[in-house]
């Protein structure tokens, strides 16, 4: 099995029924499996025979993303037996930041072995995961955010801002939709501004800025943020020395090299785990895109 899937693939799962001494049960027996996916919905994919206890099943074109679980049983003469699992699939269009053999090249992997791919894959979502969360999200995604009132200017939480769809202010149950009004055009009192660059709104009534209605949460701005899929070179190349950290760590055992018996570039090759997720030359990489307010 994959490590992690992509949603619209097959899935097959396997499984080896065991008797009551522990040894791969023979005989006829009466298999199922029941599998659960993100939302708990339920299917019964046919299992196949492979021998020796083996049986096999493909659950099809798997539609949600998310953990899917699955509980094999089985009877027979003298067994009662069950199992259970799961996989994981991811949905389509994740960011990842770097690809495949982008990644093997700076581990210094061979391009042609693919025994490691999928666990180098789940380095890289993982590596993507991080990487948004220190600069903002690179490709465009939606985001709708509640903020108090009482002051002149809001800070979005995700920067950078690609554009603002709407401003919505609220006083008890009445609503008030502004509109964009940039300075020298402003035209009456419900409008505002945007500073993309800093993700800041400010509120303006014919061109003065101007407190939002006082309020807790009452104050609804949908935006988009991201970076249109420009990849600043300094996150990508930060991105790979993450997934190098977390790889090599991953790969150290009694202190042997951590890839294949040679050190990467840069390495001593002493195999003594380093400390932090998020190493400091990674952390520099990404400095000069950090989001406020940053992390730790």
């Amino acid at each position: 099995m994959a490590l992690v899937y992509v949603t619209g693939q097959d899935v097959g799962i396997t499984t080896t029924v065991l008797d009551s001494t522990g040894a791969p049960a023979p005989g006829d027996l009466a298999v199922t499996v029941t599998v659960t996916d993100p939302a708990g919905a339920t299917s019964t994919p046919a299992p196949a025979a492979a021998g020796a206890g083996v049986y096999t099943a493909v659950v099809p074109a798997v539609a949600a993303a998310g953990v899917w679980r699955y509980r094999w049983t089985a009877t027979g003469t003298g067994v009662n037996w069950a199992d259970e699992g799961q996989f994981q699939v991811r949905p389509p269009g994740v960011e990842q930041v770097v690809d495949l053999a982008s990644v093997k090249a700076h581990l210094n992997l061979n391009a042609a072995d693919h025994r490691q791919d999928d666990e180098l894959q789940g380095f890289i979502l993982a590596a993507a995961d991080l990487a948004r969360d220190v600069v903002g999200p690179l490709l465009p995604e939606q985001h709708t955010e509640w903020h108090n009132g009482g002051t002149t200017t809001l800070s979005l939480d995700w920067r950078p801002v690609a554009s603002v769809l709407s401003v919505t202010e609220y006083i008890a149950a009445t609503s008030w939709t502004l509109t964009d009004q940039p300075l020298g055009t402003s035209t009456d009192a419900y409008g505002y501004t945007v500073d993309l660059d800093r993700g800041q709104i400010t509120r303006r009534a014919v061109g003065d800025a101007v407190p939002f209605p006082v309020g807790v949460n009452n104050v609804c701005v949908v935006y988009t943020a991201g970076r249109g899929g420009a990849m600043p070179w300094s996150v990508r190349l930060g991105a790979l020395e993450l997934i190098r950290h977390l790889w090599s760590m991953s790969q150290q055992r009694g202190g042997r090299s951590p890839v294949g018996g040679s050190t990467l570039d840069g390495d001593s090759g002493a195999g003594v785990p380093q400390g932090f997720a998020l190493p400091n030359r990674v952390l520099e990489l990404w400095k000069p895109y950090k989001r406020p307010p940053g992390i730790a």
